[in-house]
């Protein structure tokens, strides 16, 4: 047994000093797919992880109604008390709004987030639902000091010992920042309200001063979320403002990290599936060089089996080595895709998070060397006497090319080229596929990423694509929206707006009854994108979000019930819409039949003049109108999406510099494995008058032809499967199937550099050339 291994170790030194580029590639091949495989693991177990994490330790909500306006706590006590089988606890929050330009943090105002982030001063809650600290316990803040959540913390680089100002009506009252809070109902950037601590006394002190707004939380017992809904619909309990369960809180809270971590191994999978491939390029390269040595070592006694468990001591070498270089980068990488809460949170559960990227790392480095094992199989079909006398592996081709035509007008190094591509047709299909799969793992990560940050994303959230919108909730002067519409109808900045009324209704279908915010106005100015169907045109006619139809399990065409302040009529389905705010559960109509009662809030989308700044006109309508708020809907989609949008980014990034290096090695390995089966061929013209320069010129046009056919392959693909992945992303926030944005700059040139990597690697691979001296 020890010649045997005293053998094989031989035999691996002699191949990486014969063919250091194949090693190196195939190690680096193999360390690129584990890592990225071990960070996306990591990243996936660490964002669910310290979801978890932080809803434990929060002890989060699994109900939460917010509620502007007065409110008497004793409904509530009843409703509980006579729900004891569904409800564990409740309370009752009361926070203080805080308008954005009356906060100041190093110096600058928050008002550019005006009308993007709602603004909550609170004080510390008392059972649950807690605002958890850096240390892992709820937050406590004394007398002139604050807690920020780390949305702003994040924003303004704000750290312990900053001070923040808050000034309601020019009254300028300063706090010393003591803790940065994690928030596991508001913290995502998905969230448009975000809770700032106070200590008892603060808080009492700026009551006086502020407008209140009420959190109702509720912490259910198991399994009672759909019951729950129902029994709060049924007391008619107060429902102003927005409503989310907690399974929805969850998957806000993991939608960053946890898309990262999804794409992350997605990449990791094809980047295997590459490796894979090349690996059986270098098998079979190796099979192909090494012939009359296995030859020798059949014809001196060696088994097949022997022989093959020898030459596959050189895969598990190589397969080690880019294990260790996997290990080395996977944490860094991980800790790259993660964001810092997360990172932070999964910190206290680093264990799990090692054994799960361990895990991954061992198990993507142990597949290429099962399919080593499975192609050195092929050592049973060389006969020693063969092996000896005509050392080759692969099988003749069972035709012989037709011969070169000398009288057509094209390069004779064109025509061989083409020979060479179109005689294995196998494998010329094959590295097609895979520059076309790598073109797609560099294009589509950037194509989401660029759609998710693009003007036009706003319409997967239920609106249409305005410049502004205008927000007035219940409670605000009921002369506001008036006043507001006859300003804007005079304004001469304003080219056109639409006004809506949104109002909580129940839906009811043979199956269920749901609550769903009810848009009322007409959506033909400021038209959606629909998933189906159209909009409605006429009264009597519902369009409702993915996540309203799915629950009420109706379809276009079909009636549903809608019951409005006691009132209930009948309305057709026309259309289904993506929607991802609102709990993703919506509707759009024309006209609410009945007493419609109060609104929960009022929107008025504008449209603005050729050249009229958007920012600009939102602060000028915002003084000259108190009463409401107004978006830059650019902001509001910088402001919520932007820290998804840059870890995608990021994660697009690293996905788009490993194809590219995935196909230079690729086509390296490559071009060694044709060097080998054409040595002989190559040395024949080097002797009729070819020099190194033609024979590199063949491989460069055979290289140039398989890049640019899979190129235009993987874009093909992209622009095919794209608005599907992204769709299926969304699918559980109430999205769906969304078009790409047209490719920027980068995003047409990404391709093109992936290619072009190919097409180096391929040339480099050609430099070495059979020499003509010692031929025999």
């Amino acid at each position: 047994m020890k010649p045997t291994r005293s053998i094989a170790w031989r035999m691996v030194a002699a191949r990486m000093r014969r063919n250091p580029l194949g090693s190196m590639s195939l190690i680096l091949l193999m360390a690129i797919s584990s890592a990225t495989a071990g960070a996306g693991v990591a990243t996936l177990v660490s964002t669910a992880g310290a979801t978890e994490r932080l809803f434990e330790l929060a002890k989060a909500p699994d109900a939460v109604q917010m509620h502007v306006g007065e409110l008497d706590a004793q409904p509530f006590e009843a409703f509980a008390a006579a729900h004891r089988d569904l409800i564990d606890d409740h309370q009752i929050q009361v926070a203080l709004q805080l308008d954005n330009q009356d906060i100041r943090m190093h110096g600058t105002s928050d008002a550019a987030r005006e009308g993007v982030m709602d603004l909550l001063l609170v004080t510390q809650s008392a059972r649950f639902d807690f605002l958890i600290g850096y240390d892992g316990a709820p937050t406590d803040v004394g007398p002139g000091e604050i807690a920020v959540p780390g949305y702003y913390a994040d924003a303004y680089e704000l750290v312990r010992g900053d001070t923040v100002e808050i000034a309601p009506h020019g009254e300028v009252h300063t706090f010393t920042v003591t803790d940065i809070v994690r928030d596991a109902q508001m913290g995502p950037s998905l969230v448009n309200s975000k809770r700032f601590v106070l200590s008892d006394a603060d808080w009492n002190d700026l009551a006086e001063r502020l407008p209140r707004e009420h959190v109702i939380t509720f912490r259910l017992t198991e399994d009672a979320g759909e019951r729950f809904a129902e029994a709060y619909r049924l007391a008619g309990l107060p429902a102003n403002g927005a409503a989310v369960d907690g399974s929805l809180l969850r998957l806000i809270a993991a939608l960053a990290d946890g898309l990262v971590a999804i794409l992350s191994i997605l990449v990791s999978v094809t980047l295997l599936a590459i490796t894979m491939l090349c690996l059986r390029l270098m098998v079979l390269t190796a099979l192909e060089q090494d012939a009359r040595r296995i030859g020798v070592m059949r014809a001196i006694g060696f088994s097949h089996r022997r022989v093959s468990s020898t030459l596959l001591v050189a895969y598990a070498a190589h397969a080690g080595a880019a294990l260790s270089i996997a290990l080395v980068l996977a944490l860094p990488l991980s800790a790259l895709l993660m964001g810092a809460d997360t990172a932070r949170l999964a910190g206290e559960r680093l264990p799990a998070q090692i054994v799960a990227m361990l895990l991954a790392v061992v198990v993507t480095s142990a597949i290429p060397v099962a399919l080593a094992a499975h192609l050195l199989r092929r050592v049973r079909r060389i006969s020693p006497l063969l092996a000896l006398t005509r050392p080759a592996v692969s099988p003749k081709p069972r035709r012989r090319p037709r011969p070169l035509r000398w009288d057509l007008p094209l390069p004779v190094s064109l025509r061989l080229a083409v020979r060479g591509l179109t005689t294995r047709r196998a494998t010329t299909v094959l590295l097609i596929v895979m520059v076309g799969f790598a073109v797609m793992l560099a294009a589509l990560p950037q194509r989401m990423t660029q759609t998710i940050a693009a003007p036009e994303f706003i319409t997967t959230m239920g609106v249409g694509q305005s410049d502004l919108r205008s927000f007035l909730r219940e409670g605000a002067d009921t002369g506001a929206g008036p006043r507001l519409e006859r300003a804007l109808r005079d304004d001469p900045d304003v080219d056109r707006f639409a006004t809506a009324a949104s109002y909580r209704v129940a839906l009811i279908t043979a199956t269920r009854t749901s609550d769903i915010a009810l848009e009322v106005g007409d959506t033909s100015t400021f038209p959606l994108d629909y998933a189906r169907g159209k909009r409605p045109a006429e009264l009597g006619e519902l369009a409702l979000s993915t996540l309203a139809a799915q629950d009420a399990g109706v379809d276009i065409g079909q009636l549903v019930e809608v019951t409005s302040a006691g009132a209930t009529d009948r309305y057709r389905v026309t259309g289904i819409y993506h929607d991802i705010t609102n709990g993703g559960r919506s509707g759009k109509a024309l006209e609410l039949r009945g007493d419609r009662g109060l609104p929960l809030w009022q929107t008025i989308m504008i449209d603005l003049r050729e050249g009229v700044d958007p920012g600009a006109k939102a602060s000028a309508l915002t003084r000259d109108h108190p009463g409401a708020t107004f978006t830059d809907v650019d902001l509001f989609a910088h402001y919520t999406l932007g820290d998804t949008v840059e870890r995608l980014k990021t994660a697009s990034t690293i996905a788009a510099i490993a194809a590219a290096v995935v196909m230079f090695l690729v086509f390296a390995l490559r071009g060694r494995l044709e060097a080998a089966r054409d040595e002989s061929a190559s040395r024949s013209m080097r002797l009729i008058g070819w020099t190194c320069r033609d024979l590199r010129t063949i491989t460069l046009i055979r290289a140039v032809g398989v890049a640019g056919a899979g190129l235009l392959l993987g874009v093909t693909v992209t622009e095919s499967i794209g608005p599907g992945v992204l769709g299926a992303t969304l699918a559980s926030f109430g999205g769906g199937a969304t078009p790409l944005a047209a490719a920027d700059g980068w995003g047409m040139l990404i391709g093109l550099v992936v290619a072009v990597a190919a097409v180096v690697g391929g040339v480099v691979a050609s430099v070495p050339r059979p020499r003509l001296l010692n031929e025999s």
